[in-house]
């Protein structure tokens, strides 16, 4: 790197940046096997968690029961997931639900009062037109790494 490259980074703090990218650790799905892409992965002090459908364990169908039983679930398996990670839900600072019917907003804030009671972490909903496997819920979180 150039000393005006190295000043620029040191500047907008490329150069912490590329840093924490080279600490990245990734962690297989325990959801189901062979996907492809990571369940979730870690950076620095930040742990990803992919969207995360309300499926039974270990298999590529929904559980029964609609959207409450959906979120159930799939909150259940960012909690797994974010174990496996090294971390766990009450360090979650961010989630992304997707929603495939807005009338399911309510059901889907039950839950998520559910999972965080205190302290909940910021999140944003997105109504998209459909989810894989005509989900009626996917989720993705963030949170901190450690205990």
């Amino acid at each position: 790197m150039n000393a005006c490259a190295a000043a620029i980074a040191a500047a907008t703090g490329l150069g912490a940046a590329s840093a924490i990218a080279a600490e990245r650790t990734a962690y297989p799905s325990p959801v189901i096997e062979g996907l492809p892409y990571s369940g979730a992965v870690r950076a620095g002090d930040m742990v990803y968690v992919g969207g995360v459908l309300g499926t039974v364990q270990g298999k590529s169908e929904l559980v029964p029961g609609g959207v409450k039983a959906e979120a159930r679930q799939a909150f259940a398996h960012v909690k797994t997931i974010l174990e496996g990670a090294g971390t766990s839900i009450d360090r979650t600072v961010k989630c992304l639900v997707l929603l495939a019917n807005i009338d399911d907003f309510p059901a889907m804030n039950e839950v998520f009062r559910e999972v965080f009671p205190e302290a909940p972490p910021t999140r944003s909903t997105i109504i998209v037109p459909k989810i894989p496997m005509n989900a009626a819920i996917e989720v993705e979180c963030s949170a901190l790494a450690g205990k």
